[in-house]
């Protein structure tokens, strides 16, 4: 497994490949110092910081979520809710905020790629509007693809293959990411709020808010 770290701080760098030495080929880039690679493809998850010179890493991952479609975290010290909610919308799967431990940073990682890499069960998932194929992690609404996040989508697929039944913010993150421990639930209500944005321009709103609870797929939309 191969992971790429991005900061502007050379002490962050060394603490991230000391932490994950003899799990992970870890590569690291002292930006904007060092030049982020051409082909970024090879990695398993990228690390970056949110606050750098120059190009913040918000716009680092505006360019490259494109063609980047690994598990993308984010690194910051920054502790508004506000500024989680823009990182999650454009497109980071996880936020980390500073100074965080090291059993944190390797429950975090271990836990999307874990995820990333498990194996798919079934071809499709299906009802009248609705098309999920697993092993390629693709959603169709009416024959459209919707374009999710990889949190997203395995929001998505756990909602629909259980319709009716009420999931809380910490049974999703848990059911998703594999641990809870040191999870910040207010991701899951950003993913859900993307995902029902994205869902909406096809004409469905299927998730559902049980008050207090937490969320669920109607079982008629």
């Amino acid at each position: 497994m191969r992971i790429l770290a991005i900061d502007d701080e050379q002490d962050i760098l060394q603490l991230i490949e000391k932490a994950l030495r003899g799990q992970y080929q870890v590569d690291t880039v002292h930006f904007p110092i060092q030049m982020i690679p051409d082909d970024l493809s090879v990695y398993n998850l990228i690390i970056m910081d949110v606050m750098m010179p120059k190009e913040s890493g918000y716009e680092l991952l505006i360019k490259i979520r494109d063609i980047v479609d690994c598990p993308i975290i984010f690194l910051s010290a920054k502790a508004l809710e506000e500024d989680l909610v823009y990182g999650l919308s454009i497109g980071a799967d996880d936020y980390i905020r500073k100074p965080f431990s090291v059993a944190e940073l390797r429950a975090r990682i271990a836990a999307h790629i874990r995820r990333d890499n498990r194996e798919q069960v079934g071809n499709v998932i299906r009802d009248e509007q609705v098309m999920i194929y697993p092993k390629e992690c693709v959603l169709k609404v009416n024959g459209n693809t919707v374009e999710l996040t990889k949190s997203e989508f395995d929001i998505v697929t756990l909602l629909f293959k259980n319709k009716g039944q009420i999931f809380s913010k910490g049974q999703i993150y848990e059911l998703i990411y594999g641990y809870d421990k040191d999870g910040d639930e207010s991701a899951i209500t950003e993913h859900i709020k993307n995902l029902r944005r994205k869902l909406k321009q096809f004409g469905i709103e299927p998730v559902e808010t049980v008050w207090g609870v937490g969320y669920r797929w109607k079982k008629q939309i």
